[in-house]
């Protein structure tokens, strides 16, 4: 095929993908044969072996892995949250249960019995308990809340609900997450400090539900480590409000968690080579790790079909690449970012010269369009009609990801581009058991693997 990025060309890398797509088919079998793929876990290493083993069937040009050594974390076996309140169990008893902002308490087991079981998962990278801890609980909803009862001594001894909800009046569900996940990282290390003997951490997600999303999170050096867990969202809200109206109400927290030796992983990578400058590579993928609640479908093993199935998609139409065309599955993206620091630390070692780079790490929901380096925004604009009729003509200033962000380190000029799909979806099932094949739908997913072939295309034809 002639290297032209034109209506017939555009039209004929969304039939193959709509009338011939692997990248469904592929999901389903690491979903389901592999599941979570935790950055250290036997889980993750028997991923790369059979995505290398499936690459490498399709027959591209190259199919390699690159070493990393990666954190290994462990959730153990005991991860056990409860509460206690007399007030609960009269209103159960009393049939008078207060309007908790959400349904899903249709769903609880209501009883009035000792301890209620709250919805909780550990975040990542959280120490353990060391047995049993039973404390009081403070909800506070802002780092101005968290200093102000801090300093009043309120906080000694105490749990210490991180309970800032997202803004719903951000449309971008991503700008509200953003707004919220820093109390998930950083939470920890900031309650410590006004003596609080344990943090948990309202879910990051924008529905109101029993599914607790985990996450990492971090500690300061210089301070006492303390464990940390994220609650269902549904739960926060009563525990909100519990810790308002009861106050015998108490929490405790039983966790085995911990932190073992780095491991030895690897990046998988796949590519085309280039006719004219085989040289200078475009790179594209999305992340191979996951967390280990779900299946990891939606985060990241979306993006990861996408680059696949954007480059078979490529070789399938008879594309002809100038630049060299890597699909890359980075790991350890969600504890570490050791495989995208390594793999650009690696290309800037061996000269290896990257002209662009595109992520795909907001899951597999219908495309809407590209972020781009605003200097490549004017060339783009004149793609934007052939993408249109597509629903993926959103070219907006951006682009870049946690992943190909390091490449940017030691190459100023390389172009970072992120793929943009409806976001209203993505923080149902971001991190949480819900994030599973079943929960993915086919005809998104490939036309979200069309669009990037079709950027892919584009990027090959203008930089040189």
């Amino acid at each position: 095929m002639a290297a032209q990025v034109d209506s017939a060309f555009v039209r004929s890398v969304y039939d193959e993908a709509l009338l011939n797509g692997h990248c469904y088919k592929r999901l389903g079998e690491l979903c389901k044969t592999v599941g979570s793929r935790l950055s250290g876990s036997d889980n993750a290493e028997k991923g790369i072996r059979w995505g290398t083993a499936m690459l490498k069937s399709y027959r591209f040009d190259s199919v390699f892995t690159q070493p990393v050594m990666v954190p290994r974390w462990e959730r153990g076996e005991v991860e056990e949250l409860y509460f206690s309140s007399s007030v609960f169990n009269k209103k159960i008893k009393n049939q008078s249960l207060a309007n908790y902002d959400c349904e899903a308490f249709e769903e609880l087991p209501l009883k009035a019995v000792k301890q209620h079981k709250i919805p909780a998962v550990v975040l990542g990278g959280s120490v353990g308990t060391n047995g049993k801890i039973t404390a009081g609980l403070v909800s506070v909803h802002s780092d101005k809340e968290l200093d102000s009862l801090g300093k009043a001594g309120l906080l000694k001894g105490k749990m210490v609900l991180l309970n800032r909800a997202f803004p719903e009046n951000l449309i971008n569900t991503f700008a509200a997450y953003g707004s919220c996940v820093p109390q998930r990282v950083n939470g920890a290390s900031k309650a410590v400090k006004y003596g609080a003997v344990a943090v948990l951490v309202r879910s990051m997600s924008n529905r109101c539900d029993l599914h607790a999303h985990t996450g990492v999170m971090m500690y300061a050096d210089s301070l006492r480590k303390i464990p940390a867990m994220a609650v269902a969202t549904a739960v926060a809200n009563l525990l909100d409000q519990l810790s308002r109206e009861d106050a015998g109400l108490r929490i405790s927290m039983q966790l085995n968690c911990r932190t073992l030796p780095d491991r030895l992983s690897a990046n998988v990578m796949a590519q085309s080579n280039g006719t004219k400058a085989p040289e200078k590579v475009i790179a594209f993928g999305g992340h191979f790790d996951s967390w280990d609640q779900g299946e990891g479908a939606h985060d990241d093993g979306a993006g990861c079909m996408h680059a696949f199935e954007a480059l078979r998609i490529l070789k399938a139409v008879g594309y002809k690449p100038k630049h060299t065309l890597r699909c890359v599955w980075w790991i350890n993206e969600e504890n570490g970012l050791r495989g995208a620091t390594e793999y650009a630390r690696k290309a800037a070692e061996t000269g290896e010269k990257h002209i662009a780079a595109l992520e795909s790490d907001r899951g597999g929901f219908t495309p809407r369009g590209f972020g781009v380096d605003s200097a490549f925004l004017p060339v783009m604009n004149k793609y934007k009609s052939l993408l249109e009729p597509y629903g993926a003509g959103t070219i907006e200033k951006g682009g870049g990801g946690a992943d190909i962000g390091p490449l940017r380190k030691f190459n100023s000029n390389v172009v970072l581009v992120g793929f943009i799909p409806d976001s209203q979806r993505y923080f149902d099932v971001h991190h949480a058991e819900t994030d599973v094949f079943e929960n993915v739908n086919k005809r998104e997913l490939e036309l979200g693997a069309a669009a990037i072939a079709v950027m892919i295309a584009i990027l090959d034809q203008e930089l040189e």
